[in-house]
């Protein structure tokens, strides 16, 4: 069946999404087992709270090129920000071996928690994305025509690279050898270890799985009943103030922001109850994170919020702030 308009732009845009961030955490986030580490102070960005992107598939060039599934969070919080409020240069966390992470996902295969199911998950997500990751990084490359106008724009804005650096790609490498511990079978099983982990009610597990379940190249449809449950779930952490939540929330807009069951006024007051959560984490990090935020979010454009929509956001905004500090005094 032909893709429609609408199906195309959409690609489109969780396909810049996701080149934007990989070029603009340099490599960070694509590190082994998503193990990032947070500067002194700063909460982390778990995998669970990523923007989770489609593979590459029969699509025009210029949407092909920039087919990489990269968690948008993560790729934030691995490049850490500069004083100026610009990306200051990632860091890779210490790498754990192959045949460790092999362990540990089999592991979670035949029993374990939750929470090593939702770990196991996201090691094979990122696994299957770094199969393919190092070709269309080259593509980008070498063919720099094929960056969206709109990604480069926000590139910049975010003080990202102008283009794919050698160093970035020899990281994809890396990581794609490292990957090769796995087999197409057992990449493959990531979707009932999301399952186990949203069933076990590990933290974050419904935000994770929902995203694989909504994803263009998810082979099955899922249940409406499910999706709607998941949305729920998702919505409920973003306003008890969990930080990975909210960080997704406020970087999805437009049709993204629609399937992961919010408005756009709540994705307003996601976004600046997650900002003044992280200035009063680390005062001044919070102004540098908007710069991110909404260079990603510019990439799928929406109306400016009516006045009695801003209300609505502006009272999100105060209850989930509240609540943040509600739960971190108990």
């Amino acid at each position: 069946m032909a893709k429609t308009g609408s199906d195309r732009s959409r690609r489109r845009t969780h396909y810049a999404v996701a080149f934007a961030a990989i070029v603009l955490a340099g490599g960070g986030a694509v590190a082994w087992l998503h193990g990032d580490k947070p500067a002194s102070g700063a909460p982390a960005a778990t995998p669970a709270a990523a923007l989770e992107l489609p593979a590459a598939t029969a699509e025009p060039a210029s949407t092909t090129a920039v087919g990489l599934a990269v968690p948008a969070s993560s790729a934030v919080a691995a490049s850490g920000m500069a004083a100026s409020g610009k990306p200051a240069a990632a860091a890779r966390p210490p790498e754990e071996s192959p045949a460790e992470t092999l362990r540990q996902v089999q592991l979670a295969l035949s029993g374990g928690s939750p929470e090593d199911a939702l770990k196991a998950a996201q090691t094979l997500r990122h696994c299957a994305t770094m199969s393919r990751a190092p070709e269309a990084l080259f593509a980008v490359r070498d063919q720099p025509d094929l960056m969206p106008a709109n990604v480069k724009k926000a590139l910049k804005e975010m003080g990202g690279e102008d283009g794919v650096s050698n160093e970035t790609i020899a990281q994809a490498q890396r990581d794609q050898r490292r990957c090769q511990v796995f087999d197409a079978a057992t990449l493959a099983r990531s979707g009932e270890l999301l399952q186990k982990a949203y069933e076990g009610k590990a933290p974050g597990a419904a935000l994770a799985y929902l995203q694989s379940l909504q994803s263009p190249d998810a082979k099955d449809k899922a249940d409406p009943a499910l999706i709607a449950r998941l949305q729920a779930d998702v919505r409920q952490a973003a306003q008890a103030g969990d930080p990975n939540t909210l960080m997704s929330l406020a970087m999805a807009s437009g049709d993204m922001a629609r399937d992961l069951g919010i408005t756009p006024a709540q994705r307003s007051g996601y976004r600046n109850a997650y900002v003044q959560i992280q200035d009063e984490l680390v005062p001044g990090l919070g102004k540098g994170m908007v710069k991110v935020i909404d260079a990603v979010a510019l990439m799928n454009p929406t109306a400016p919020l009516t006045a009695a929509q801003q209300r609505e956001a502006d009272a999100l905004t105060t209850q989930v702030v509240e609540a943040w500090r509600r739960g971190r005094k108990s």
